[in-house]
């Protein structure tokens, strides 16, 4: 029986790393395309992918998976369909509501969006055009255990669903966007970035620089998806639940 944990999403005050809007010469109505500020592992050989928009994305082979480095940042299902900006719209707790996407506090950066992706929730995890990039999906509950339990490699404890050294062998190493003391050696080439969540309802945004939010695609229940997480104050990693209509960062795993 998996671990129930509630999140509450709020926002706050994001101190030294808030999140800037995007500066530009008032003469160049050319978007700026954004650069990753990432610390990947120099000892891993990685891959890459595209979505539909020709975003670039780096891909890591870890056991039997491959799994984007990235986090995605897309704004269009794979069929082309525009997903809703959510910006400044409510997301609420009813299966009536569509997909949608925003930035952490609705940043323009291009440098933040590149390096710590898009929020979505989970109406646009579930929808049938796809979020994932063509050869790609969505993980499911399972896809995540499996990549838990091959990091883990049989140390720490795993229960319900979570592991207590995981988190430290995927996620970033260094406090350059963790912001706190961060033990991570991110050994598997993972590189978990802390992008952060938004809460259901009205916009507000918690966690960034200290939490990474990854959704899956398996169902909890009708108001609810199984999600993965992980903290800078400890090393674990693992699979628990929250409602819809927050947004998570996601990363997609190759069919």
């Amino acid at each position: 029986m998996k671990k129930v944990m509630i999140v509450v999403c709020t926002a706050i005050a994001v101190g030294s790393l808030a999140l800037a809007s995007c500066c530009k010469d008032k003469d160049d109505d050319t978007p700026r395309v954004g650069k990753s500020t990432a610390v990947f592992n120099p000892d891993k050989t990685y891959g890459t992918m595209t979505d539909i928009e020709g975003n670039v994305y780096r891909t890591i082979t870890i056991g039997t998976q491959t799994w984007m480095a990235e986090n995605l940042r897309t704004t269009r299902y794979r069929n082309g369909d525009p997903i809703p900006n959510g910006a400044t719209t409510d997301w609420p707790l009813s299966d009536n509501t569509p997909g949608g996407y925003c930035s952490y506090n609705n940043t323009s950066d291009p440098d933040t969006i590149a390096t710590f992706g898009l929020l979505y929730n989970g109406y646009a995890v579930l929808d049938s055009r796809n979020l994932a990039p063509e050869g790609w999906h969505i993980p499911t509950a399972a896809e995540w255990d499996t990549l838990i339990a091959y990091v883990a490699a049989g140390e720490g404890i795993t229960q319900n669903g979570i592991n207590t050294v995981a988190g430290g062998k995927l996620r970033e190493t260094g406090t350059l966007h963790w912001g706190r003391a961060n033990r991570a050696t991110n050994s598997s080439g993972f590189t978990a970035l802390p992008g952060g969540s938004r809460g259901p309802g009205k916009p507000s945004f918690d966690h960034v620089g200290y939490t990474c939010f990854f959704w899956s695609s398996t169902i909890y229940d009708s108001y609810s998806l199984w999600y993965s997480s992980s903290s800078s104050d400890f090393l674990s990693f693992g699979t628990v639940m929250f409602s819809k209509p927050c947004g998570m960062s996601v990363r997609c795993i190759k069919d």
